[in-house]
């Protein structure tokens, strides 16, 4: 039912930017039914500050496959799922546009965890999927990698279901339709 979806690119605009790596949790709603990662070559080079930030390196994806070359297993995960990310708006338009490069459609209803965060737990100091791991004790492995932050999100995910007592997502995912 739900796609949860983390990638780190060559930099931060969309357009003139690539997709280094994707990963991309699968969860019905209760329970993570399946998990997806991979790095992917971009075609270009990787700023030094995202170099710095992620660790990933052009030597690193240089042998990887190309987003095209995934583009189908990537988009049959997705297709019939709700997209979920931690600022949706970023992750989405990226894999849209690469999926589009590949021929394939991307229009899912998406949610983004951010605002449904604001939401169910109102108060925090920031909402950035560090602060929100620190003040909800979810432990992060590999923190700014795509597996790192896609599981650390699902996680955050769950969280979220199990305390929206006032059918924040639901409402969420109404407006979408």
């Amino acid at each position: 039912m739900f796609a949860i979806v983390d990638i780190e690119t060559t930099g931060g605009q969309v357009g003139g930017n690539n997709i280094t790596e994707i990963a991309i949790v699968l969860h019905n709603g209760y329970e993570v039914e399946g998990k997806y990662s991979t790095l992917v070559n971009p075609c270009r080079p990787i700023q030094k500050y995202v170099q710095g930030l992620t660790g990933i390196t052009d030597a690193m994806v240089a042998t990887a496959p190309r987003f095209g070359q995934l583009a189908e297993s990537i988009f049959n995960l997705l297709k019939d799922r709700v997209f979920v990310a931690h600022n949706v708006g970023f992750d989405y338009v990226y894999v849209q546009q690469e999926l589009a490069l590949a021929g394939f459609v991307l229009n899912t209803t998406n949610l983004c965890t951010i605002k449904l965060s604001k939401k169910i737990f109102p108060g925090l100091p920031k909402y950035g999927l560090g602060t929100l791991c620190r003040e909800l004790n979810i432990h992060v492995n590999d923190r700014h990698r795509a597996a790192g932050d896609a599981i650390a999100t699902a996680e955050l995910f769950s969280m979220l279901i199990n305390h929206d007592t006032s059918g924040e997502l639901d409402k969420m995912l109404k407006k979408k339709v």
